[in-house]
This record gives structure tokens, C-alpha cells and sequence, in this order.
């Protein structure tokens, strides 16, 4: 493949976390979503270090609209159609909302490729599905559970059958007992986004129109080639 087929833009950020909104459902006004950006602060923080980003270079994005899942804006557009890794935050509010899932599409309808020389594990792809919150694997769709779920290696044994029985939003909410459970695996996941990073390229694609993107999850991309 010629090199100038994996141009990528410098302005795009490298990962894009994908999570279902919550509203503030009680009296007093407070972000319901701040564990979301918690996790979000902290594996920008060790992507940029992993990949060595350089000044001006945006390590993720996240919408942070308050309308949030309603308006599909230029940024939005952008991050999503240009963005090298798709991290989708499962949950059962994640699987249910119709916006989530077309995030979901607008990503997985681009073309994967191996970059060269690269040789990725069996299974590894750009799109890396995080247990957020605890999910039967028989609620999963299809398209989502044929995609390999996010599992920390090479950590203490207790560590990630906490991760996965409890969720990051989980490990957040048990303050100090989960604090160092959430830490390793976080940063474990951001090696896997660099690593995602570095041996798959994605070909940009902005959706032109909300409307033409899926509302529920199905596989609307290409195979990785």
C-alpha cells in the first residue's frame, strides 16, 4: 500500500470514547456523567505519553454537550469520522440508546487496515469494547459481542475478575477499595489503545448526515484487511 494511503490528520484525536448520557435526575445540579470523564482524563493522560504526542496533537474526545446524544455536531462528526481507535463504554444504558449505536456505525463502517509491517494479535482490532458496568453477555448484540471485550493481562490475579465483575464505573465507585484495580487497568487499556493505535489505521469517513447512520448495533463497516 503507498504511504501516502495512511495520510492521517494531525487535528484528529487518537481515541474516541463512546458512552451512554445520563441525565441529572435529582434536584441538586452535579455532572452525572463524571466518571465517565474521569476515565477519560486519565487515559488521555497515558496516551499521550505512550504515543509521545506532540503539541497540538488531541489524545481523545469525548462529548461533553449537555444535550448530549441529541445534536450531532461538527466536532462530533469530525472526531468520530477521523479518530484511529473506538472505545465504547457497555452498559446497559450503552446498548439501549439509539445515538450510542450510531457512534457505533459511524466508526465501524470505515475501512480497517493492518499497517505495514505491523502484526496485530489474533482477535485485536480498533474497536475496543470496555466493560463499564456489568452487562450479560446474552444482552450483548450480536455485533458487539463478536467483538473482543477489553481484558487487562500481566496484573496481580484479583484484579481483573474485579474489573470484570464490578465495571469501571464500579472500581470508580468503591472509592479506595477499587482505586488501585481502576488504575491498572486503566492504564493497561490505554497500552491497548496505543497498541491499537500502532498497527491498525483507519480510513476517514465523516458521516455527512445523522440520518443515514444506524440506530441499532450492526456491523456497518468492512473487514480489517
Amino acid at each position: 500500500m503507498a504511504e501516502e494511503t495512511l495520510w492521517e490528520d494531525e487535528s484528529a484525536p487518537v481515541f474516541f470514547l463512546s458512552y451512554a448520557h445520563k441525565k441529572n435526575q435529582v434536584a441538586a445540579p452535579r455532572d452525572t456523567n463524571q466518571k465517565v470523564f474521569q476515565l477519560f482524563v486519565d487515559l488521555s493522560d497515558h496516551v499521550v505519553e505512550l504515543l509521545g504526542l506532540g503539541p497540538g496533537r488531541t489524545a481523545g474526545f469525548m462529548d461533553r454537550m449537555l444535550d448530549g446524544g441529541q445534536v450531532w455536531t461538527d466536532d462530533l462528526a469530525f472526531a468520530a469520522g477521523h479518530c484511529q481507535v473506538f472505545i465504547p463504554l457497555i452498559s446497559t444504558h450503552y446498548l439501549n440508546s439509539a445515538w450510542c449505536a450510531r457512534e457505533w456505525d459511524a466508526f465501524t463502517r470505515r475501512q480497517i487496515l493492518t499497517r505495514p509491517g505491523a502484526d496485530p494479535s489474533a482477535g485485536e482490532t480498533p474497536v475496543i469494547p470496555v466493560n463499564w458496568s456489568l452487562v450479560e453477555r446474552r444482552q450483548l448484540p450480536a455485533a458487539v459481542s463478536r467483538r473482543q471485550m477489553f481484558t487487562p493481562t500481566r496484573l496481580p490475579p484479583e484484579i481483573a475478575p474485579q474489573y470484570h465483575e464490578e465495571g469501571i464505573y464500579g472500581l470508580l465507585s468503591l472509592g479506595d477499595t477499587g482505586k488501585a484495580a481502576y488504575d491498572a487497568v486503566v492504564w493497561r487499556l490505554a497500552q491497548r489503545i496505543a497498541r491499537a493505535y500502532r498497527t491498525h489505521w483507519v480510513r476517514a469517513q465523516v458521516p455527512t448526515d445523522v440520518r443515514q447512520l444506524r440506530t441499532t448495533f450492526e456491523e456497518g463497516g468492512h473487514d480489517v484487511v
